[in-house]
């Protein structure tokens, strides 16, 4: 993961300084405590402890679209909204938003300046020193809420230094980050739930069993109220429903069944919370104006691209859930004619990735490299897939893969459809070079 953030680069490259010069402050010695963010906030006047009305989101998958839902559905109502989310996709100014706009370089340049002095040279990570900044920015510029994405877990998460949320959503819990988190369900929801605190409102998504669980010892013993997907509220045939309340979810923008289950968490909140009431008028509006890059979203080609015949589609799908939700989709979808542009982050599990893209029936499988990012071989997922019978191909970067798709497009009568995958590096770098 450090990679990954060491190789971040910024159309203005002052910022781009700064965030580069912050992998040198990289502690040596391993500390899961919370102790450096906090030794940092303190030096700032603790400016987490005067940010009100937090919505703390945290889970494998979901989490970013639950936060973008309930952001479009409160800026609507005339709230003002400050957001905090990682990673970002294409630029680093994603990550947050102030009173319900993207930050701007030249005030992201200044904080990011002025904690950099504050933080005198002193060990921190990456993600802690960025975490304060937004605690800062968010101080600076009170908003009605704030939203704050959990970057890896919970329990030791930089955002979780809060003593205090309105209310903490938790996605869907599944395997990930094994090496941080944990080998399986139970020792990964331990570490989500974290997050909850004392007498606060709890929102879960579905769930595995052995997260549930875990989930329900953790709201009991913070004395805090549990409202679960398919117990306190259910979602059929795109509807929710809550008690005598019933929504449709038909306008929603974002593609796939796993999207009116993230949608329906972001409403369960606003109908639990009094400041988050919203006016059912506008929530059809509200879902139809929604944008999420790179989540199934169909790449528009201008008519003069060379690619404007073929069909391209991009996901961030990375893990085992990720690609479940993807595969689904391109079934229900029946997606025919289709090739696969796949990069893999190097702790993935390759194999079973390829076995489950394989059953959307692909054309080929385009495996690519990224040079901003740690990822598998090629020719080493080449090899494996050779033995299941996957056929593949190896080129250097998704466009070469759209230059060799596009060359044997020589029937009009069936449209070529891809799907860029696999990696946000992957997927982020080509939605850059597109626009």
């Amino acid at each position: 993961m450090l990679q990954a953030y060491q190789n971040i680069v910024h159309q203005d490259k002052k910022i781009e300084k700064i965030l580069k010069s912050f992998f040198l402050l990289h502690p040596q010695n391993v500390d899961l405590s919370l102790n450096r963010i906090k030794r940092l906030l303190h030096s700032l006047k603790n400016p987490h402890k005067n940010i009100e009305n937090i919505i703390h989101i945290a889970g494998t998958n979901g989490k970013g679209s639950i936060a973008t839902i309930l952001f479009n559905l409160q800026k609507i109502q005339g709230k003002t909204v400050n957001v905090y989310r990682s990673p970002h996709l294409i630029s680093f100014n994603e990550r947050f938003f102030i009173r319900n706009k993207k930050i701007s370089n030249k005030y992201l340049f200044e904080v990011l300046e002025f904690i950099k002095e504050v933080n005198e040279g002193l060990p921190i990570t990456f993600f802690e020193i960025i975490t304060a900044a937004a605690f800062y920015m968010f101080y600076e510029n009170r908003a009605d809420l704030t939203i704050l994405e959990v970057g890896l877990g919970g329990r030791c998460d930089a955002t979780n230094i809060i003593d205090k949320s309105l209310i903490s959503i938790i996605s869907t819990i599944d395997i990930d980050h094994k090496e941080f988190l944990g080998n399986n369900i139970k020792a990964i929801a331990k570490e989500k739930v974290g997050i909850i605190k004392r007498n606060s409102c709890v929102i879960s998504s579905i769930q595995k069993l052995a997260a549930k669980k875990i989930i329900h010892e953790k709201a009991h013993t913070m004395g805090s109220q549990l409202n679960e997907c398919n117990v306190d509220w259910k979602v059929k045939n795109k509807i929710f429903y809550y008690k005598d309340i019933e929504i449709n979810l038909s306008r929603l923008s974002l593609l796939g069944k796993h999207q009116y289950i993230n949608a329906s968490c972001a409403l369960m909140a606003c109908v639990k919370k009094k400041i988050l009431n919203i006016d059912f008028n506008t929530i059809d509006k509200s879902l139809s104006m929604i944008k999420w890059s790179g989540r199934i979203e169909k790449i528009k080609s201008h008519a003069s691209s060379s690619y404007k015949d073929l069909e391209i589609w991009a996901d961030v799908a990375h893990n085992k859930l990720g690609f479940k939700v993807l595969i689904d989709w391109v079934k229900e979808s029946n997606l025919n004619n289709l090739y696969i542009i796949l990069a893999l982050g190097i702790k993935k599990s390759y194999l079973n990735v390829l076995k489950e893209i394989n059953k959307t029936n692909p054309k080929v499988i385009y495996l690519v490299s990224m040079t901003n990012f740690q990822n598998h071989n090629p020719y080493k997922i080449q090899k494996a897939a050779t033995k299941y019978g996957i056929k593949t191909l190896v080129c250097d970067t998704a466009f070469n893969a759209l230059d060799d798709i596009k060359k044997n497009n020589q029937s009009k009568l069936e449209r070529k459809r891809i799907i860029i995958t696999g990696s946000i590096g992957l997927v982020g770098s080509f939605l850059s070079e597109m626009k």
